[in-house]
């Protein structure tokens, strides 16, 4: 029975991008195993990550790979278990997914070294599961040379270190990094198992998975909660200037401001907004909500500020969500011709 730990130089490189293209190329019976959660996501009144509901969907996995996870913050599971007993139940957890499967994909939280004064990073991990660690490398060809060899000589006598993948190479740094760093990682006995492009598509989401990760409220336009979100934009300007900017008529964008701003809000009500978030728990005027509600765009309320919510509204487009069916067939087909499958399952 295989087992691959996957992890990566930075948070959002695309471990789980990886971990499924994998999965979805082989015959091989695949397990999943996210044990320290950094996705969290309510679910029919449960707590679970993200990814392993993406990988319990798409490749169809019991609900071993839903409880698996301990949990998402680190100061609830330090007080839950001491150092022994969390090594125990991090063993006794992977065991029982890896009894059940010919693979079994064990994902880290955020990066290579997250969770590691838990003993939950990804070499402590492999080590604990006698598995090879397999590493998801973005970014600037010196940035990825540099961290892929830092991690590798951190990993060698006490992990195995089975490889790279590099994710989100751009169109016009393809040739740039596929040129300078094999000859480098080759002179270090690193392989290189597949350099996959950047896709906007991967990095568009869906105005429900903003709501779900957010613990928004809905109060107007539920039937356009569906909608696909492109670009995210922060109503910083006057609706007379925003709408001078280009940048203001984007198809598929989500607008972060907040309740008071009637006019820009009102002017973003239009067919190419995806929807829109208002920050600091402001309600805007019921004309704006009934206006919404007719044209299907959804408008969510939350508690944080503006910035706080833009932030987390960047990142959570960018996630994999389990409905997301053109997302699978373009990461399965993107793996397939890509990635080294045949050295990546040796």
């Amino acid at each position: 029975m295989k087992s691959l730990t996957i992890t990566s130089t930075r948070t959002a490189a695309g471990k789980t991008t990886v971990g499924l293209g994998i999965a979805l190329n082989t015959k091989l019976k695949c397990g999943f195993y996210k044990p320290y959660g950094d996705h969290l996501v309510y679910s029919k009144k449960n707590l679970h990550d993200l990814d392993a509901m993406v990988f319990h969907n798409w490749l169809g996995m019991d609900n071993i790979v839903l409880e698996s996870t301990l949990g998402f913050d680190a100061d609830k599971i330090i007080s839950h278990w001491n150092h022994k007993e969390l090594d125990s139940v991090l063993k006794r957890n992977y065991e029982a997914v890896r009894a059940k499967h010919d693979l079994t994909i064990v994902e880290t939280a955020r990066n290579y070294s997250f969770g590691g004064h838990m003993d939950m990073d990804s070499i402590s991990l492999a080590q604990k599961f006698d598995s090879e660690i397999l590493l998801v490398a973005e970014g600037d060809v010196s940035l990825i040379l540099d961290k892929v060899l830092a991690i590798a000589k951190c990993a060698e006598n006490i992990a195995k270190f089975k490889g790279i993948v590099i994710n989100k190479v751009s169109e016009e740094d393809w040739d740039k990094v596929k040129i300078e760093v094999p000859p480098v990682l080759e002179r270090k006995g690193i392989k290189l198992l597949g350099m996959l492009p950047k896709h906007p598509e991967l990095e568009w989401g869906h105005m429900r998975l903003v709501l779900e990760k957010l613990n928004a409220k809905l109060i107007a336009g539920g039937d356009g909660i569906g909608k696909v979100v492109k670009t995210v934009q922060v109503g910083a300007l006057s609706a007379e200037q925003a709408m001078k900017m280009p940048n203001f008529f984007r198809e598929n964008k989500v607008l972060i401001t907040g309740g008071d701003r009637i006019d820009l809000i009102y002017a973003c009500l239009a067919p190419e907004t995806a929807g829109i978030v208002l920050t600091n728990n402001i309600l805007p005027h019921p004309k704006v909500i009934a206006k919404a509600d007719d044209m299907d765009i959804p408008i969510l309320s939350v508690h944080m500020d503006t910035y706080s919510t833009a932030k987390a509204v960047e990142k959570i487009i960018a996630e994999i969500s389990p409905d997301e069916v053109d997302k699978r067939e373009l990461i399965k087909n993107m793996a397939k011709k890509e990635l080294d499958l045949d050295a990546i399952l040796a």
